[in-house]
């Protein structure tokens, strides 16, 4: 069996390590503040000609939130992933927010990016441009998934969401709509909004009774303003490219991919908020080839394909105003 030299990995390690940087970031006077060693001590590490000590590879994989198991092993059967459960005495939901944001702003600062959305649901960063939409989605979230505890007992009203959050929630709209992006849609991927909003109607969980047939409204308006935007191909004043393909084939969840020139990070929704992260190449490379595989299979409704563009989203809007019917 192939062995791995201890330099070797070690080279590679803070190889990586080094990746995650930003450019204009100097690698060894961040190695140096982080081990509180010397500049001297920090180059003799990354030449190999000091052996890093475990408790030194523990403080640089907690600084920069990675994981050593990838470099190890040389096996792209084991993929380390960064997860955190938002929960209200934990990972809050704030908290869950404002890591959203770091990474569009992480992303944004890339003189090279790109962004691929495989989208089972409506990408969340749309309703958080549209008020009411945006108070919903994070009321239901905090009351019905992440059960916090003062919203025991309380029925929908948007003055309920704190301004704070509105206002994170924008300005993570905001960022990624000025992210060029490809995005892969179907005709289901909206069934988890009129879901919700079917949901509260039943329960008796809005205050207004007419509430239900106002959010149809807000997501009627949604669907309209990002037809134009397709039809433009761009959702920004800063002309950043947004395309939009629609995708016939089952998806079995909400994944981002982010290419960054030479790096690359997945992020793998699930349990609704909950979110797997990974920067592992090789199961990035992997992403990759797979969404580029749906998208060769699927068909592009922005800017071209203007015929299937107006019927991809009018069967989108006939979902949304049958539901507009059921509660009314």
């Amino acid at each position: 069996m192939p062995t791995i030299s201890g330099s070797t990995i070690q080279s590679d390690f803070l190889d990586r390590v080094k990746k995650s940087l930003p450019p204009h970031v100097a690698f060894v006077d961040d190695l140096a503040e982080i081990l509180s060693i010397s500049r001297d001590s920090a180059y003799r590490r990354i030449r190999g000609e000091t052996v890093l000590s475990l408790d030194e590879v523990s403080a640089i994989c907690r600084h920069f939130k990675l994981s050593v198991d990838e470099v190890i092993s040389s096996s792209t059967d084991m993929v380390s992933f960064h997860n955190r459960f938002v929960e209200e005495d934990g990972f809050t939901f704030e908290e869950w927010l404002q890591s959203i944001e770091s990474n569009l702003d992480m992303l944004s600062k890339e003189p090279v990016r790109e962004m691929i959305v495989s989208a089972k649901d409506v990408p969340i960063f749309y309703y958080f441009g549209t008020p009411e939409l945006s108070a919903f989605k994070m009321f239901f979230w905090m009351k019905s998934i992440l059960r916090y505890s003062n919203y025991t007992g309380e029925n929908f009203r948007p003055e309920l969401v704190p301004k704070e959050l509105l206002g994170l929630g924008q300005r993570i709209q905001e960022k990624f709509t000025s992210i060029e992006r490809t995005e892969l849609w179907s005709e289901d991927t909206i069934h988890a909004s009129l879901r919700q909003i079917e949901f509260y109607h039943e329960c008796g969980f809005f205050s207004d009774p007419f509430q239900g047939q106002h959010l149809c409204d807000e997501l009627l308006n949604l669907l309209a303003e990002i037809r134009e935007c397709a039809a433009a191909g761009t959702f920004s004043e800063r002309k950043e490219h947004f395309h939009l393909f629609k995708n016939e084939i089952l998806i079995a969840d909400n994944t981002f991919l982010f290419k960054m020139q030479d790096k690359y990070a997945v992020f793998i929704n699930h349990n609704t908020l909950n979110v797997l992260s990974t920067t592992h190449e090789p199961f990035c490379r992997q992403t990759e080839t797979y969404l580029r595989n749906l998208l060769n299979k699927a068909t592009k409704i922005s800017v071209t394909g203007e015929k299937e563009r107006l019927k991809f989203f009018n069967r989108i809007e006939e979902k949304i105003n049958d539901l507009k019917k059921r509660i009314a």
